[in-house]
């Protein structure tokens, strides 16, 4: 493999490459002696930094942590934020996030929640799975965040409540492909009802 120039360019947000090593990544990509703008020193295959895949030692990711308040957001895998601001996607052909039209002319909705993805069915036109669509959403992503500002309200009250009653929102699908959510022993929530 070639080894392309790329002494003292600029990668990346905070990446500068130093110079090449001997050592090659699995690819035969070629490995970049590189100082950050923090002053480490790191070395990154020539693929991953002209295809973007770093922009920092890792001392970017650290400052993004402390300046954001994502970590405060994310409770149980979920980020509360995210939900709160969802946009439509530009990969999105349907023209409606979770929904997609199959060759024969169907649609399929669906919904993802806690790294599942639960099946919400098929449909003979577009606004029946967006009705479905939208019928999850409510259920699940706005009732996560609802029954998540709830607590955080009940635990600002009373730190020691919180302890002893975590947060419980559990989606569980039935055969009919309708979605029912677990918030605690006591209440239960189905869509379509209550």
């Amino acid at each position: 493999m070639r080894i392309k120039h790329l002494e003292n360019q600029r990668f990346g947000k905070k990446l500068t490459a130093l110079y090449p090593t001997k050592q090659r990544d699995y690819k035969g990509s070629v490995i970049w002696h590189c100082r950050c703008d923090c002053g480490n020193e790191i070395e990154i295959s020539e693929d991953a930094l002209v295809h973007g895949n770093w922009q920092s030692c890792g001392c970017l990711k650290a400052e993004w942590q402390h300046q954001g308040d994502w970590r405060v957001s994310m409770v149980d895998g979920t980020c509360i934020a995210w939900l709160e601001k969802r946009k439509h996607r530009k990969d999105n052909t349907s023209g409606f996030r979770g929904v997609s039209i199959t060759p024969y002319g169907k649609c399929i909705a669906g919904i993802g929640f806690k790294g599942a993805k639960y099946y919400l069915g098929r449909f003979d036109n577009m606004e029946e799975a967006v009705r479905a669509r939208l019928e999850a959403e409510r259920l699940v992503h706005d009732g996560f965040v609802s029954a998540y500002r709830e607590w955080e309200e009940k635990k600002k009250q009373d730190p020691a409540w919180a302890g002893e009653h975590p947060l419980v929102f559990e989606v569980e699908q039935r055969e009919d492909q309708s979605l029912r959510i677990r918030r605690d022993p006591i209440k239960i929530k189905e869509n379509g009802k209550g």
